[in-house]
């Protein structure tokens, strides 16, 4: 599959960086998003970097146009967070959170799919999280704009039916991202036990379901991500859990 092109959301950091680098290595032509100027950005130099605010309709809209051409494969990664620390969240960090994790990949799909000439096929995957299943107070606003993406990814698939083009979900567990990482390891040196310890705890209590002991890594999602594009048509309406059972066993 070298050689092709794919699009990746949200790339300045975390998991987006860690995709659209490693389809770079592997000899894709990759253009990423992020919020982040150039400079401050973690993915590979390899990757076509466009700077760029996904909760801005205005922006969401002139994407396609940018693009030489329509990409084999899109991955629909970007997100964004309430802050927790500021309390009740305004209707505007509602609209936003909404915007850019449930509107944004929706409006861009559709609007790709429609640039997409008949006979090219583009495999879209949609990162979603497990926080579908567990919202709480904390996490709601969050839990919802993922609830969205999920239903609006079922409609997309649905519309994609006999379009020669695929869109898969792949539902992800807790990642180990570099800040989750370092928390651990300082609760651990705190109380002097060993991180993979404190790893065990923290996902045993936050998530009574879980099956896995430890975090799931950025390689594990880089795989999962190739196998839903090479499964080809057949991946449309697919939705694959790389989740540790976090989703409980009977969904």
């Amino acid at each position: 599959m070298t050689g092709k092109r794919a699009f990746v959301t949200g790339v300045s950091k975390g998991l987006g960086a860690h995709l659209a680098s490693c389809l770079a290595k592997d000899g894709w032509q990759v253009t990423g998003v992020g919020r982040r100027p150039r400079e401050s950005a973690e993915v590979s130099a390899a990757v076509d970097y466009l700077q760029a605010d996904l909760s801005s309709a205005e922006v969401i809209g002139g994407l396609v146009a940018k693009m030489d051409a329509v990409p084999d494969l899109v991955v629909h990664n970007a997100v964004t967070y309430p802050d927790r620390a500021a309390g009740r969240p305004e209707l505007d960090t509602i609209e936003t959170t909404m915007r850019v994790n449930a509107l944004a990949p929706y409006e861009l799909t559709l609007d790709l799919l429609a640039a997409k000439p008949d006979d090219q096929f583009c495999s879209v995957v949609v990162i979603n999280s497990e926080s579908v299943y567990h919202a709480d107070a904390d996490s709601a606003v969050y839990a919802a704009s993922k609830a969205a993406l999920r239903v609006l990814t079922g409609g997309l698939a649905a519309a994609c039916r006999s379009t020669n083009a695929a869109v898969s979900t792949l539902m992800l567990g807790p990642l180990g991202d570099a800040n989750k990482v370092e928390e651990i390891r300082r609760i651990a040196e705190k109380r002097g036990a060993t991180p993979a310890e404190i790893t065990r705890l923290f996902l045993r209590r936050s998530n009574p379901d879980l099956v896995i002991d430890d975090f799931i890594d950025f390689d594990a999602c880089y795989l999962s991500l190739r196998y839903l594009a090479e499964l080809g048509a057949v991946a449309n309406g697919m939705l694959c859990r790389l989740d540790g059972g976090s989703a409980g066993t009977l969904v």
